[in-house]
Formats: C-alpha cells, sequence, structure tokens
C-alpha cells in the first residue's frame, strides 16, 4: 500500500487539495478576531461597559473590565497586578457577529496584543443563590427586538441606582437572571448564584431597604422580600464555586 506521503508526492492535485482542507480547517476552528482594532492610553475618565452599533465597538475602560468582558467575569473577580489602566479601544466586526463572538474577538485583541496569559481558580464561597420562589416567577419575559441586535446596538441593560437615602431600586431591560445575580454580587458584596433555571431575557425592576442606620426611616421592603413579591424569586445562603481569573502576565499593547 502506498503511503500517504507517496500520493502526495506523485499527485500535486491531491497534495493542493489536502493543504486547502487543512487551511479550512484551522480557519474554522481559529478564534475569531476584530477586523480592525485601534488601542490607545486612556485618561482617569472610563465607562464600565462597552459601546457596541453597526459593527463598531468602542470602549474606554480599565483593563480589569475589559478582561472580565471578554470572560464573563465580575471585574472583582479579575486579579491583574495593572487592572487599573485606562485604554481606549475602537475596533470593527461583522454586524452579524453574536455577543459570544465579539466577546472572543475582545479575549483574542488581549492574547494578541496585549500578549496576556492567565489561567483561573476556582475556590468554595459562602454567598447566596436565587431560586424559583413561591407562587412561581413573576419575571415578564422580554419581547423580541424588531431589528437584531447586531444591526440595532444591545439594547440591553441592568442599572443599579440609589434614589433615596437607604434604597436601592434595580432596573432591567432584556437581561437573563443570570445579569440579575452579577449586578446583585457587586451591590451586596457577596456572590450571588442563579438557580433559577430560567434562560430566557426579562424585564424587571424592584426597590428594596438597604441596612439602615438608626435616623433613616423607610417603608421599601428588603431585598429578600422584594425579590419574592416583585420577581418570585427566593434569596437563600448557600456555599458555592468562585472563579476567579488570575492574570499571569500582560504587556503595554502593540501598536495599532
Amino acid at each position: 500500500m502506498r503511503s500517504i506521503e507517496g500520493v502526495m508526492r506523485h499527485s500535486p492535485l491531491l497534495c493542493a487539495i489536502v493543504l486547502l482542507a487543512a487551511a479550512a480547517a484551522y480557519g474554522q476552528n481559529a478564534p475569531p478576531r476584530f477586523e480592525v482594532a485601534s488601542i490607545k492610553p486612556g485618561g482617569d475618565e472610563f465607562s464600565t461597559r462597552p459601546e457596541r452599533l453597526h459593527g463598531r465597538f468602542r470602549w474606554t475602560t480599565q483593563l480589569m473590565y475589559l478582561i472580565g468582558y471578554a470572560y464573563r467575569l465580575d471585574f472583582s473577580r479579575v486579579s491583574c497586578s495593572n487592572g487599573g489602566d485606562t485604554y481606549v479601544i475602537e475596533a470593527t466586526f461583522d454586524p452579524a457577529a453574536t455577543d459570544d463572538q465579539v466577546r472572543s474577538m475582545v479575549q483574542s485583541l488581549l492574547a494578541d496584543r496585549f500578549k496576556m496569559r492567565s489561567h483561573r481558580v476556582t475556590t468554595e464561597a459562602d454567598g447566596y443563590a436565587l431560586s424559583i420562589g413561591k407562587g412561581g416567577p413573576k419575571v415578564t419575559e422580554a419581547k423580541p427586538p424588531e431589528a437584531a441586535p447586531s444591526a440595532t446596538g444591545d439594547d440591553s441593560f441592568i442599572a443599579a441606582i440609589t434614589p433615596e437615602a437607604g434604597v436601592t431600586e434595580i432596573n432591567a431591560h432584556r437581561v437573563p437572571l443570570s445579569r440579575l445575580a452579577e449586578t446583585l454580587h457587586r451591590v451586596i458584596g457577596l456572590p450571588v448564584w442563579d438557580r433559577t433555571g430560567l434562560s430566557k431575557d426579562y424585564d424587571f425592576a424592584f426597590r428594596y431597604r438597604q441596612d439602615l442606620s438608626a435616623d433613616v426611616a423607610t417603608d421599601v421592603p428588603s431585598l429578600t422580600a422584594a425579590l419574592q413579591d416583585d420577581l418570585g424569586i427566593r434569596l437563600h445562603k448557600e456555599k458555592g464555586p468562585v472563579e476567579t481569573l488570575i492574570v499571569d502576565s500582560i504587556e503595554e499593547p502593540s501598536e495599532n
């Protein structure tokens, strides 16, 4: 039986076909990358969320937020010695790219331009879990966007504000409950895990009272009561895994 090497040596056409197939396979497995990307040093002001619109990506932010966005981690779970450095990122991509693909593009940007190398560490920690409450969930499923988010920009959001002393208000549009867990993690300072099993996008809003001093009074419910009454979601203590991304090395970004 003739070896593969022998067949390819005596069959240039077959050799070309094999090489093209290998190149195609490599292209399918290669991580997505931005078409063009510009990175410049930023100033003192930054935002915690990127702007995506019509295939353009713009963001002035700190490295820890950029890394957290790329790997779907809260910035507090990113350990980076210079995570507070600010950069201006401007890039272009195929408008049809999904959110997961854009985040993968940011991962490629960190690896290619910042030469970032990292590893993950998982530990057990005390925190809280969200599960389906008594009577079932009350969250409203978000209506599908009239146009694809990639064409109109990502209009989903979740925001926590303090409208009055001792009160937190959370408003959300077109987000999964995993985003609520991430937001509560930042607000209360402890891990929060989504155990609801609800995977769709929802619209919701609620208010709850913070830990109050003796001279502040309000009839706003506690966080546990607000989640149960307004969203039909139960909040309870739980121990669970907390994943941290450790940045082993990262450099100043290469030229644009």
